[in-house]
């Protein structure tokens, strides 16, 4: 097995130059680093953090909470968190809590017996007051909690401007999906649809709110949804909502010959990767799914580290991306 000895021959540099760029305790040039990098890669060398760890007491593996990977979302916003976990010498531990309180208490045990360093929380459940007095390395994203950090897109920002490009293509008649739960009304996400709505009745346009179920697991619930939208609201000009009813409302449009985006102009939230399964690229506001995964890792490592933080709030400009769905 390769040491850090061979490494540092391979990349022709010192010993303890290889010992700063893995660690990230001091400096190291570029072009050190990517020696040090292909090196690595070449010798197959997992660096000895073991010992380092326990000595340290910790474990090197950070939990991430989250409701279910079904939802594009949580999938996308986690593949880039265990990315830049690893980048940063962390594992990931995940937690799909499905909807279980019970689920959620038994990791939050698990950080406070030190079996995990820290939690980025992507859904949470329990009561505010429960995480209080944690006094561990938590971070949130899309949620708020007290003295906790937060990190979330500018959801009002998404929704204005998913609002503005619908008034400017002379829309009148919209509708826009939000979700049915207490939950997603009281986190940061839940500000595109206010200021989607907002936006509209400014220019003088009422916008028809229809209610989805977020937590409904039955397969073809949304299928069965976007029938029931386009049947009861037939006249509609423009649909505004997230990635999974934005694609059952295109597909059940496309279905009944409705020309989009002739007819009907849809514009999705989220523009995760899942958008991609339409016969045509929908219209939306896209969230810096990496760029989140990036500060929450930034943030947590900080917080394991003991290094202070220079902000509670962490807010990730959105991006909207033309389609050919509007």
């Amino acid at each position: 097995m390769a040491g850090i000895r061979d490494v540092a021959k391979k990349a022709n540099v010192a010993a303890s130059t290889v010992s700063r760029a893995l660690n990230n305790s001091g400096y190291v040039s570029q072009s050190a680093r990517e020696k040090i990098k292909k090196a690595v890669e070449e010798l197959d060398y997992i660096p000895d953090t073991w010992l380092r760890n326990l000595y340290q007491q910790k474990s090197a593996v950070v939990g991430v909470i989250i409701n279910s990977l079904e939802y594009p979302y949580f999938a996308t916003v986690t593949r880039f968190i265990e990315n830049k976990l690893a980048e940063n010498g962390y594992s990931m531990m995940l937690c799909a809590t499905q909807n279980s309180k019970v689920r959620e208490r038994i990791f939050f045990d698990m950080l406070k017996r030190g079996q995990i360093d820290g939690i980025i929380a992507e859904y949470l459940l329990l009561n505010d007051r429960e995480y209080h007095h944690i006094q561990k390395p938590v971070v949130t994203l899309d949620r708020h909690l007290r003295d906790i950090p937060l990190v979330c897109s500018d959801h009002h920002t998404g929704g204005q401007l998913a609002a503005d490009h619908l008034i400017q293509k002379g829309c009148q008649k919209i509708l826009y999906i939000e979700d049915n739960s207490s939950y997603l009304s009281s986190t940061p996400s839940y500000q595109s649809c206010l200021a989607f709505k907002e936006t509209l009745i400014q220019a003088g346009i009422t916008p028809i709110s229809c209610k989805v179920n977020w937590k409904e697991e039955e397969k073809d619930y949304f299928h069965t949804f976007a029938t029931k939208i386009l049947t009861q609201h037939p006249n509609i000009d423009a649909i505004f909502a997230a990635d999974i009813p934005a694609m059952a409302l295109f597909n059940e449009a496309t279905r009944r010959n409705i020309a989009i985006p002739e007819q009907l102009k849809i514009v999705a939230y989220d523009g995760s990767p899942w958008l991609n399964q339409t016969l045509r690229q929908l219209t939306c506001i896209e969230q810096p799914f990496e760029q989140l995964a990036e500060k929450s890792v930034e943030v947590i490592s900080a917080l394991i580290e003991n290094k202070e933080i220079t902000d509670n709030v962490f807010v990730i400009p959105v991006k909207f991306i033309q389609g050919e769905s509007s």
